[in-house]
């Protein structure tokens, strides 16, 4: 089984309307900080969370705080 594709762009557009507990995928939460998924993985800049058994994703207030300059 494939995995089933990201609509990047769709979910940056309602990025600002989200809760702040809500999780991105994260290729979104890569892109939102404009880094490569490889990169996110490797310096790790916020919290890994668990979506399922095999895919992670990033927290909404994590990528927020990070983007305002607070250490998340």
């Amino acid at each position: 089984m494939s995995p089933r594709p990201i609509d990047i762009s769709a979910k940056l557009a309602v990025f600002d309307g989200l809760p702040d507990d809500a999780i991105l995928e994260e290729a979104v939460a890569a892109a939102v900080l404009s880094i490569s998924v490889d990169t996110l993985r490797r310096s790790n800049p916020v919290p890994q969370r668990q979506i399922s058994k095999r895919r992670f994703g990033r927290r909404v207030g994590d990528l927020r705080a990070l983007s305002r300059g607070n250490a998340a």
